[in-house]
């Protein structure tokens, strides 16, 4: 946990700093004999050993009591707690567990309790740091400790034989888990970045219309101005068949992702990996349906995280390594970035507390049921 001591007593927190010295040599007075010192006898009354325990705080304390009394902890999960927050660890994490029954293999992706100093610690280097207003001393920390990159590689083939749009829709459905959740770097983000170096935004430029505007940047070299261009970076980035797939004839449909009863027809007309996949797709649709416009785990104060939950493309290649190596040696330079997402302050109001555990529910069974399709179309080679 990172409940950290107080300001006021950084400095002698785990023999943090430096401890006072005399400004000079003292003397001694009265040693027998050379380079002996002689001490004085210590009565056996004075205490050989001495603690230090932290002053309570008392408005921790509270927010952490009103958590058992409104949320959906449980007691029983709780094992000889040696303080109320020891306690409230214990039993939120033991509810965590329980919305996450098997560890996250494709995502990183971490939680933890911070109380306010903490989150400063965390943010202190920003900017923008004064943005973050805690509305109590109790906040729940959303990491990302590193960049994991996974692409569907061969797996995309039998997808597209069993419906063309089905490879859109995975993508389609990643966006918006990610917008609920943790950033996942899929082939939009990659467009994205591409368009903001190189076409001035615009995601849907033509070759001649940024020609003249790389010019600018790459002078006359000719190869790299070639290498730029939309119609060369855009299909290593975001192909068509997942930025704007083409219509089916006879579909009437007017979305280009799959609707329920297309996947529950495409499940029951297909075997192995697509049919598990258009399992995963159909919960992860009902639990963005139940989420509504709520942020779920994306609440908060943004973190500026340097790290993703993961990239997840249809093929990773030359030109998603140079934007993601470009991406993070950009980070780590302006020096803004940090390991969290999002640092969401915990409610201390009786219908507060419930919404908020409703949406963190969403927000792990869909990171849950995310990581259970990433194991059915991720290459492992």
């Amino acid at each position: 946990m990172l409940f950290d001591p107080s300001f006021t007593d950084r400095a002698v927190d785990a023999g943090v700093g430096t401890s006072w010295q005399p400004p000079v040599v003292a003397v001694a007075h009265y040693r027998p004999a050379d380079c002996v010192l002689t001490l004085p006898d210590v009565s056996e009354e004075v205490p050989a050993r001495a603690s230090v325990k932290w002053r309570d705080d008392a408005s921790l304390d509270a927010i952490v009591l009103e958590q058992f009394r409104h949320g959906p902890l449980l007691a029983a999960d709780v094992e000889a707690p040696v303080s109320p927050v020891d306690a409230f660890q214990q039993a939120f994490f033991a509810w965590v567990r329980r919305q996450l029954p098997a560890p996250l293999r494709f995502l990183s992706f971490r939680l933890e309790l911070c109380d306010t100093n903490a989150v400063m610690d965390a943010i202190h280097h920003q900017y923008d740091n004064d943005d973050f207003k805690p509305r109590t001393p109790l906040h729940l920390g959303v990491k990302c400790m590193d960049e994991w990159v996974h692409e569907v590689g061969a797996f995309a083939e039998p997808l597209r034989r069993a419906h063309p749009l089905l490879l859109h829709t995975i993508f389609n459905i990643v966006d918006r888990v990610s917008g609920k959740t943790v950033l996942i770097r899929t082939p939009g983000w990659f467009l994205c970045e591409a368009s903001c170096l190189h076409w001035e935004g615009d995601e849907s430029a033509t070759d001649e219309g940024v020609r003249e505007w790389l010019k600018e940047f790459y002078g006359e070299d000719g190869d790299v101005i070639d290498r730029y261009l939309p119609s060369e970076l855009r299909p290593l980035l975001c192909p068509d068949e997942i930025r704007d797939p083409g219509k089916i004839k006879g579909r009437r449909v007017r979305s280009s992702v799959l609707s329920d009863n297309e996947l529950r027809l495409l499940r029951t007309a297909s075997t192995g990996m697509v049919a598990r996949v258009c399992d995963q797709l159909l919960v992860l649709k009902q639990l963005l349906r139940k989420a509504g416009k709520s942020d779920c785990l994306a609440d908060g104060y943004d973190a500026q995280p340097i790290y993703s939950g993961c990239t997840f493309v249809l093929a990773h290649n030359e030109r998603t390594g140079e934007l993601l190596d470009d991406h993070m040696n950009n980070a780590f330079s302006a020096g803004e970035s940090s390991e969290y997402s999002r640092f969401i302050s915990f409610s201390d109001t009786r219908r507060g507390i419930r919404e908020q555990y409703a949406q963190w529910r969403l927000g792990l069974r869909m990171l849950h049921h995310l990581d259970r399709l990433m194991a059915l179309v991720v290459d492992p080679n």
